[in-house]
């Protein structure tokens, strides 16, 4: 059966959040699993606001041998966490172009529904260094890049562990550095900061209708990250 990409029935603006994990081997044993536990916190807390609840949509793409769209977007009060399991390379390159096409699919089904949309977000977790060719990764990195420099995306890199290769994960965003997490029991406290930063997203007056719009759209002043950020 055939299913919409977006519920027409639901008239509200529409904040999408990409977010692609890492589930590559070394994410194996107690940081997968604090991932997953941090996952249905977020599930569980943007539930909890009535307005993001039904504007924020969500997508999960993993890199763990492959890069795999494990949950389509759908809209915060209908996201169920997935469960994920660790292994393989880290593809976080094939990732990125993934992700840039999801969302570029969401934003098109948003203006053939005549949905405003806020800027969409794209959050990059990983605890390593891409394992992808050359090619790809150039490729990757420009068109991340150059959806940035058109106030199409905001991105949000994240490093976990002390392998992170935080200098190619700050390469990723114009905007601020790659972030190095605490240690992986801060999963929790930074999808706690992430739904909360969603909320506000979803209660401002930035949404648009249409890519020209975004050039032109600011982003709202989020909360501080100190209890999950290294400092």
């Amino acid at each position: 059966m055939f299913e919409p990409r977006v519920n027409p029935d639901n008239p509200e603006p529409r904040a999408a959040c990409a977010l692609l994990l890492d589930t590559s081997a070394s994410m194996g044993g107690r940081p997968i699993a604090e991932l997953n536990a941090g996952l249905q916190v977020f599930a569980d807390d943007i539930k909890e606001n009535t307005l993001a609840r039904k504007r924020a949509e969500v997508c999960v793409v993993t890199f763990g041998g492959r890069a795999e769209r494990v949950s389509e977007f759908q809209e915060a009060q209908h996201f169920q966490a997935p469960m994920l399991t660790a292994g393989g390379a880290t593809p976080l390159a094939e990732a990125i172009l993934l992700g840039l096409s999801e969302i570029e699919q969401q934003k098109n089904a948003y203006k053939q529904n005549g949905l405003e949309y806020f800027r969409p977000w794209m959050v990059i977790m990983s605890d390593g260094t891409p394992t992808d060719n050359d090619t790809t990764i150039r490729q990757a990195v420009d068109a991340l890049r150059a959806a940035q420099a058109r106030k199409a995306i905001t991105v949000f890199p994240i490093g976990v562990g002390d392998e992170a290769d935080m200098a190619f994960l700050s390469s990723l965003s114009t905007a601020r550095p790659a972030a190095a997490m605490r240690d992986v029991k801060s999963f929790a406290k930074f999808f706690e900061w992430l739904s909360v930063s969603m909320a506000q997203v979803s209660v401002s007056n930035t949404q648009v209708s249409s890519d020209a719009g975004l050039e032109q759209s600011v982003q709202v002043a989020l909360p501080p990250t100190d209890e999950w950020r290294s400092a």
